[in-house]
């Protein structure tokens, strides 16, 4: 069955007749609502009484792109993705957010017409003066994409003026839309993306939760 089929289908099932035996239609809002948006939240134990997940900069990850590390509370786990996402992967990301094995957000069940938000909740305790903290979302592409190489999208979220060890706060949000080599290209298939950080100066990165809003 194709999916102009599929789609007719849906909505036909939505069709009644009325007290009156007129045609009419029955919506339930809240499925709409999870078939066409939703976020994905993993918090630290930062929002359940405990601390947030520090990861540190050193000399060597200084001017480097470093993959935040992040421990996800026992009651961390929000998913309140899309319908066709859940339907294509049951847990929504990739890894335990531990040393080299960084939260990986899968994209499968998006499509040309889908976008985000993305949202990091942190803060960053630098060891030196006038330090800039940049993130960014890095993008692993599907298979049989041209390009084929990753790709991000990068902002400047801190300028650190007031001098070292204060905690500086930040909330960095990148939006970014589903395009044809992120997209869902098969089963198993689809682009997937992380958050990254880079610092001029040493420090201690403390992440408190990585939120992703959905529009499919």
């Amino acid at each position: 069955m194709s999916e102009g089929i599929n789609n007719q289908f849906d909505f036909f099932k939505k069709v009644n007749l009325d007290a009156d035996g007129n045609l009419g239609v029955s919506i339930d809002s809240t499925s709409v609502a999870e078939d066409v948006q939703g976020y994905y939240g993993l918090l630290s134990s930062f929002y359940f009484g405990g601390s947030a997940t520090e990861t540190t900069i050193s000399e060597a990850d200084v001017n480097n792109w470093v993959d935040v590390e992040l421990s996800i509370d026992a009651g961390g786990l929000f998913d309140n993705r899309p319908t066709s996402m859940k339907e294509a992967q049951s847990v929504g990301h990739l890894n335990d957010g531990s040393t080299g094995n960084p939260i990986t957000f899968k994209l499968e069940g998006l499509d040309l017409k889908s976008f985000a938000n993305f949202r990091a909740s942190m803060s960053f305790l630098p060891e030196e003066d006038e330090g800039q903290l940049e993130t960014r979302l890095l993008f692993n592409r599907h298979t049989g994409a041209t390009p084929s190489e990753d790709f991000s999208i990068e902002e400047v979220s801190l300028s650190m003026q007031n001098g070292a060890d204060i905690d500086y706060l930040t909330e960095p949000m990148l939006s970014f839309f589903i395009g044809d080599t992120i997209d869902t290209n098969g089963v198993g298939d689809a682009g997937k993306c992380r958050f990254q950080i880079r610092s001029n100066v040493t420090g201690v990165i403390k992440l408190r939760a990585l939120t992703w809003y959905i529009n499919k």
